[in-house]
């Protein structure tokens, strides 16, 4: 967590940690920008035929698909484009292959990852190395099998490899669980006198780059990739389509121009001076990233790789050791040169030290060992941690693959794969929402602020415990909503989202008053690069309590407060941080009848709760959407979507209508827009006082009116998403200050409060309530769902032929609601276990605090599942290396039939 790791470090920023006089040091050869292609950091070096098909300096004047870049990822790209028949793909090199920041790389490949999809990419590329490539070139490519160590040095940093590691069980990943006493059994030089524990994957290994990616290269040639090197690529030319959106027309290079309708930015640390050629965003920034390599050290040869959980990973290297890490004080490289090829920067010891100092306390005999060579290279970083992938928002045809975080050879295989189906068939094949370029939030008040905290905080930070309720520290304050300075007065502890300051929930201090000094400080780099770390911050300390994989006391409480106040009486939540998007055009109806998977285009005043699909039938995004008219008359479609959607749905509405040669247009109005949703029993009496409006009695669910709050307004509709009666007010952001002063002014009356999203993601999975992109996503259709009812009959609309012919099928996964009591909180990612056997695991879960139970969504996975199936297992769900009993059902425990939510009420 921010604060506990933030304490360890602050103070020993300042500190240079002394090196043993026995350490011996190599000389300081490295130049800043010095090319050292005899100086690799691998035994093996890279071999070419300069006569191979493969090999051309001859640049072709079209190609259906062009791939800049040949490090791991542009390699697997092309490889994967050309051999699942893309067409005439051709892969492009300013230098020569790995010379940018693959040939240096750390060569490591780790059994599992913080994600779903970034394990399975990384399992691809394990796949890719030691079995596909082999067979398809008849020579090893590389691959080295040595298995990993995670060790952990407390309770905190064990539970957080178990969370970690849970999901790749179900993918098959061996995990051991080892005492301290075990560990000297696998590795025997590890000093384990300050060690928790530790889980051991045996399936993880160590790859040669400069093997692996003409591994690649070689493959690839017989499915026809043509690879140039010396090839500079100097810009990107597009053209307009009829709505005046930009698609790919060609590339333009040092050796001529090459006509392409598709091209994949796989440049790495380069990307964004690519991307500048189309005035395209790239979020990622280039640190200096390091690790050096010891002399030989006797008894290290054959002993599994090591990640020392807060501080480093070591890598053996023959009878050697390769090891490196992770600091808070990482040097940005502003300027990357253009033409930086093979090239490594001098290796600042004041800044390593603090991994030697790390390496000598895990592995002794590292102290009184030489360093052969030094490494320090540029790495590219993302915000959050995750790679920069897929199609643009902004023009046709290209594609990002860039941003991998050090991460690039061990995602690499699986990257390349999902990037060539992005191309080939408009999707991964896997939900790739967490690495989706367009994840990243919009209209920031200071982008170049925003990422260059962000990056910062996520390099830092890369070996730290996650823990589920974190917040980051870097930068926020970038998206405040008008009602932001309304919830700081009440004692708002705010999370981010998607750029956004929201309330989580609402704190008291002692006496039961609104604690109002929370708010998030400007961002300190926890100490580094001389800033004064804060002397007190109210706002980390109120997040440290809620640092920990246990109930954290405080917040358990308040928002149960909150949730049950929603039950019995009423509560306020903010929703304006929603997306908003509006549908126009003469051709608008027929673009809602074939995004939606129900017809609205003949609704009047009805807000209907429908999904949007892919051509498989995945879903892409469910939404609310109900059909208005403008102040001019026109007709338009409101759809309201889930926060971190916005430009996901955007894309997507987008894409449709281009691709349907449609005359519509969509146009993202968030910020124009804000929803006050007031809900609970006593909303009804509430919004009367407010209203004066006695139709409001007759409101059926779902439906929406035009009425009045004071002199203002608004669009009042009787929606729920926490499964209570309740109402939801859509205004004029102009406005929404004063029409809260006077919601909330009535709510007081009736023994009301505001609450945040916690109590709200709490109440909604109770009531059955899908989150997005968890527990719904591209992958997952209607059926496997239990979202048939929400799709019509027809099929006309996109994917519902799929979803059709989906239904003659039998399933291979299908919904199950869980319920666990235990003293330990689930939230997702636990082991779903069926007579003993993994059949899963939990995708999204809260606290159910109405039932006093946990509850979680999950898919259980058999060859023809039935709801009789899952209904008549023996349940446990795994939680942090623990089974629990867990009660399987195929309705949402809470209220089934959400009655409490579509009846009618009196309240005049």
């Amino acid at each position: 967590m921010s604060l506990i790791w933030r304490l360890n470090t602050v103070s020993s920023l300042q500190k240079k940690f002394v090196l043993s006089s026995r350490l011996k040091l190599p000389p300081n050869r490295l130049s800043s920008h010095h090319s050292v292609k005899n100086d690799v950091p691998y035994e093996s070096s890279i071999h070419r035929n300069k006569n191979e098909n493969s090999m051309k300096n001859k640049i072709p004047t079209e190609a259906d698909v062009v791939v800049i870049g040949a490090g791991s990822v542009g390699c697997s790209t092309a490889y994967h484009l050309s051999k699942l028949g893309a067409g005439k793909v051709v892969m492009l090199e300013k230098s020569q292959i790995t010379s940018g920041t693959t040939w240096h790389t750390a060569g490591i490949l780790w059994s599992f990852r913080h994600s779903e999809s970034e394990t399975i990419m990384q399992l691809q590329t394990k796949d890719l190395i030691s079995k596909v490539l082999p067979e398809e070139t008849g020579e090893d490519a590389g691959w080295l099998e040595t298995g990993t160590l995670n060790l952990a040095k407390t309770k905190h940093q064990f539970i957080d490899f178990l969370q970690n590691s849970a999901f790749a069980k179900t993918m098959g990943v061996d995990i051991l669980q080892l005492q301290p006493n075990e560990i000297n059994d696998i590795h025997p030089l590890l000093n384990t006198s300050d060690l928790y524990g530790a889980i051991y994957s045996p399936a993880c290994g160590t790859m040669d780059p400069a093997t692996y990616c003409m591994s690649y290269v070689k493959a690839a040639a017989k499915y026809g990739l043509e690879m140039i090197e010396n090839c500079t690529v100097k810009g990107i030319t597009t053209k307009e389509d009829y709505l005046g959106l930009k698609r790919v027309q060609s590339v333009e290079t040092n050796l001529g121009t090459i006509k392409t309708n598709n091209i994949v930015n796989c440049a790495g640390a380069w990307a964004p001076y690519i991307a500048q050629t189309i005035n395209e965003n790239v979020p990622q920034l280039v640190y200096k990233h390091a690790y050096v390599v010891t002399e030989a050290i006797e008894g290290i040869l054959n002993t599994p790789m090591v990640k020392d959980h807060g501080s480093i990973y070591i890598k053996p290297q023959g009878n050697a050791l390769q090891f490196g890490g992770y600091e808070t004080n990482p040097i940005l490289v502003e300027n990357l040169p253009q033409d930086f090829s093979f090239g490594l920067y001098d290796l600042d010891w004041d800044i390593f030290s603090i991994h030697t100092n790390a390496a000598i306390n895990r592995i002794p005999a590292v102290e009184t060992t030489g360093i052969r060579s030094t490494v320090c290279g540029p790495e590219s970083f993302t915000p959050d941690g995750k790679p920069n992938m897929g199609e643009s928002t902004q023009v046709r045809g290209y594609f990002h693959g860039s941003g991998f975080n050090s991460g690039g050879m061990m995602l690499g295989g699986g990257a390349g794969r999902q990037l060539a189906h992005w191309v080939i068939h408009g999707k991964p094949e896997i939900d790739l929402v967490n690495c989706d370029i367009r994840r990243h939030p919009v209209n920031l008040s200071n982008p170049n602020k925003w990422l260059l905290e962000k990056c910062h905080e996520k390099f830092a930070r890369r070996y730290s415990v996650h823990f589920p309720h974190d917040q980051s520290l870097g930068g926020r304050n970038q998206r405040r909503g008008r009602l932001y300075q309304e919830h700081a007065d009440a004692g708002a502890l705010f999370g981010n989202k998607f750029g956004f300051e929201r309330p989580a929930y609402f704190v008291k201090d002692k006496d039961g008053h609104p604690q109002s000094n929370l708010n998030v400080l400007e961002y300190d780099f926890y100490g580094a690069y001389d800033n004064k770390p804060h002397d007190r911050d109210y706002y980390c300390d109120e997040v440290l309590k809620d640092c920990t994989f246990e109930f954290p006391e405080k917040s358990h409480q308040l928002i149960g407060e909150e949730c049950m106040k929603c039950r019995n009486s009423v509560a306020v939540f903010d929703l304006s941080y929603m997306a908003k998007l509006y549908i126009g055009g003469k051709d608008a109806n027929q673009t809602v009848a074939k995004l939606l998977t129900r017809d609205i285009t003949k609704t009047n005043n009805r807000f209907v709760y429908s999904l949007m699909l892919n051509k498989d039938a995945g879903v892409e995004c469910d939404v609310l959407a109900t059909k208005i008219t403008n102040k001019s008359g026109e007709t338009e479609y409101y759809i309201t979507a889930p926060t971190s959607a916005a430009q996901h749905c955007h894309s997507h509405i987008q894409h449709l209508i281009q691709n349907e040669k449609l005359h519509s247009t969509v146009e993202d109005r968030t910020e124009d827009i804000s929803i006050i949703s007031v809900q609970g029993p006593m909303s009804g009496h509430v919004m009367y006082e407010l209203t004066k409006d006695a139709a409001l009695e007759k409101l059926k669910y779902a439906q929406w009116k035009s009425t009045k709050v004071g002199d203002y307004e608004i669009m009042l509709g009787r929606v729920s998403f926490v499964g209570e009666f309740g109402f939801e007010i859509h205004c004029s952001s102009d406005h929404v200050n004063k029409i809260f002063s006077q919601v909330m002014d009535e709510v007081h009356k009736h023994d009301g409060c505001m609450a945040g999203f916690r109590a709200m993601e709490s109440l909604s999975t109770e009531a059955g309530f899908h989150h997005w992109p968890h527990s719904i996503n591209a992958n997952i259709n209607p059926i496997e769902a239990r979202l048939t009812q929400f799709c019509s009959p027809s099929t006309k609309y996109l994917g519902g032929e799929a979803l059709e012919s989906l239904k003659s099928l039998p399933n291979q996964k299908l919904l199950a609601y869980f319920t666990v009591d235990s003293n330990v909180p689930t939230i997702g990612h636990e082991i779903i276990l069926r007579n003993n056997e993994i059949v899963g695991f939990l995708r999204s879960s809260d606290y159910g605090y109405s039932l006093g139970t946990n509850i979680g969504y999950g898919y259980v996975k058999i060859p023809s599942v039935t709801d009789k199936i899952i209904e008549s297992g023996d349940y446990q769900i795994e939680i942090m290396g623990e089974r629990y009993p867990a009660k399987a059902s195929i309705t949402t425990p809470y209220l089934p039939h959400l009655s409490k939510m579509f009846k009618m009420r009196q309240f005049t």
